[in-house]
């Protein structure tokens, strides 16, 4: 029994220093009614793309991505956001191209 729960908690810290250790290549956002879109993406090829606002609960839709010259590939957990899972890299902008509605949001940050 002690030894499962070493076993337990040896992997739980593995895991944690993993999620430490990412470091982010691309920060974005906008303002948005009542809230903010956020684009988070990271080393290790995950991203988050979060929606949250005053009025309205926080959505996080993560994933891996692909980045073919100035293409986003986004390949999304569970669902997709109305935004779409295909971005273009415009200057300081990344536009989604494929969704239900045009989003942008202004690069902050990028390595």
């Amino acid at each position: 029994m002690k030894i499962r729960l070493l076993y337990l908690i040896l992997i739980l810290i593995i895991i944690g220093c993993k999620k430490a250790n990412k470091k982010e290549v691309l920060l974005a956002d906008r303002e948005a009614p009542l809230g903010w879109i956020y684009l988070k993406m990271y080393d290790d090829k995950s991203f988050e793309f979060i929606s949250q606002g005053i009025m309205r609960d926080k959505d996080v839709y993560s994933g891996s991505y692909r980045l073919k010259n100035d293409t986003l590939y986004f390949k999304y957990k569970d669902s997709i956001p109305k935004a779409g899972s295909k971005a273009v890299i415009e200057k300081e902008w990344v536009n989604y191209v494929n969704g239900s509605y045009p989003e942008s949001v202004q690069i902050k940050l990028i390595k």
